[in-house]
């Protein structure tokens, strides 16, 4: 005989709360069978009395039937507590059937196909973590699948132990706006990049950016940045962090021992590089002043203050406006100006100018090995080895002459100076190699000398006039 737990007072209440359940009472024994509301599983406790015959399997199932349960009944469970119940034993909730509960279906969600372009915390070849590596965004180019947009799931459906359908939640679709330089295709599942940068989602919107902006210094809350386009930093960039972008990179403040590269143009207010730092830019540089670094540019490098020993190659310009070149190699294929070049200290200050910096850079290495060949001749006896140098030799000397010979429309070599230029400066313009050792006012530009050989002083024009329309204008002025 049973009775609703609700009129047998406390002994029909759950020790769970939100747990109901049912008493069934017999002279040897109490039986409580516990059901949850969702009835996804059923729990029996089992109180012996004194007297009366105890509870038999039968008589279990009976009582679970009475409760409605058809589903999910654990048979080996069941049988157990049987036993245990038979022999006298109290028992405590235990779970005697359940049922399977509905899965909530996936939401609909975008999985990226391109990777962050620095792993974060990298580990270096010491086993160390370079910490100068923390960016994440991803970078991409034109072309690009950026990511998938996968659909949302429906779920599975449960059932419950008395054998009613529990319907799953089905997922909720991706509240996702496309926006900027992103094309969608296969109905809008696929996105593409349709512009270089980098991905970015803010507002539920995502987009390629074209630009990155920090907004102050570039350190290790930033860390090393490459980027797919235009670098803006609104602070200083730190020792040991590096920028690399495509479009171009402008600095507010200076630059440490850092690595700089962009195919664009690039400008800050200034570097010092502590004989570490270097640049690499396909464009034109512009800065308040260098100090102690490496520059390799396409493009011209214009300097407000002052360029000090540094090691700079351009296949364009070098122009300072209010202060000096002072110790370091300077290579500019377009010409070479500013107010003052060398020092009163004469630190060795070295020009080459109207020459491609890879010539120049080629010509050294044919010399060196020119000395080597002279060298080695010397040194043999083998009149067949002679001979064999010999004719490497005159291989390397026709390497020199086609280098020195080479006509090129952006050649320069003119060096202007507006106030001073002081001794020990080395300078070679066209085939001329020339130290200077007696101070010069100016201003002068300087070119090559193509009647008697040396250098030319004469007065300053700019560098948009060519060293080769003086000289010629020159030496028409001289035969008249």
């Amino acid at each position: 005989m049973g009775m609703d737990a609700s009129k047998a007072g406390a002994a029909g209440e759950s020790p769970e709360s939100g747990i109901a359940g049912k008493e069934f009472k017999k002279l040897g024994y109490s039986l409580f069978v516990w059901i949850p509301d969702n009835k996804l599983e059923c729990r029996c406790s089992y109180v012996p009395r004194s007297q009366g015959a105890m509870i038999t399997l039968d008589e279990l199932r009976g009582y679970l039937a009475q409760s409605l349960v058809k589903e999910g009944i654990d048979e080996e469970a069941l049988k157990d507590f049987a036993i245990k119940a038979g022999a006298g034993k109290e028992l405590s909730m235990v779970l005697l059937a359940f049922g399977v509960a509905p899965v909530a279906g996936a939401d609909g969600r975008i999985e990226y196909s391109v990777q962050p372009s620095t792993t974060v915390q990298e580990e270096v070849d010491d086993g160390s973590i370079d910490m100068h590596q923390v960016q994440t965004f991803l970078n991409v180019v034109p072309g690009d699948e950026i990511a998938r947009i996968i659909p949302p799931e429906p779920g599975s459906a449960g059932r419950n132990i008395v054998g009613q359908i529990i319907p799953a939640q089905p997922g909720k679709a991706l509240n996702l706006k496309i926006g900027k330089n992103i094309r969608c295709e296969e109905d809008g599942s696929l996105l593409f990049a349709d512009a270089a940068g980098r991905v970015c989602v803010a507002s539920g919107e995502i987009s390629v950016e074209e630009e990155y902006i920090i907004s102050g210094d570039v350190d290790f809350r930033v860390g090393s940045i490459v980027f797919n386009g235009f670098v803006e930093v609104r602070g200083d960039v730190l020792n040991d962090f590096n920028i690399t972008s495509t479009k171009g990179i402008r600095i507010s403040g200076n630059i440490g021992a850092c690595a700089i590269q962009s195919d664009g143009d690039i400008s800050f207010c200034g570097m010092d590089g502590q004989e570490k730092g270097t640049i690499v830019c396909n464009g034109t540089i512009r800065a308040n002043f260098l100090h102690d670094c490496s520059v390799t540019c396409t493009g011209d490098v214009i300097v407000e203050v002052e360029l000090h020993n540094c090691l700079i190659r351009t296949l364009g310009r070098i122009y300072v406006n209010k202060g000096a070149i002072s110790g370091g190699s300077y290579t500019a294929l377009g010409g070479i100006e500013a107010r003052k070049i060398g020092s009163p200290a004469s630190v060795r200050t070295k020009l080459t100018v109207g020459m491609d910096y890879r010539d120049a850079e080629e010509l050294e290495r044919l010399f060196a090995e020119l000395e080597r060949n002279q060298a080695q001749i010397g040194m043999t006896q083998s009149l067949q080895e002679i001979g064999e140098l010999r004719k490497a030799r005159a291989e390397l000397t026709d390497r020199v002459f086609a280098i020195r010979t080479k006509v090129d429309t952006e050649a320069n070599p003119k060096v202007n100076i507006r106030s001073m230029l002081y001794d020990n400066v080395l300078m070679s313009l066209g085939t001329i190699n020339e130290e200077i050792r007696e101070q010069k006012d100016g201003p002068i530009s300087i070119i090559e000398n193509t009647v008697e050989g040396g250098l030319r002083y004469l007065l300053m024009t700019s560098l948009d006039v060519k060293a080769s329309d003086m000289e010629l204008a020159f030496v028409r002025e001289q035969k008249r």
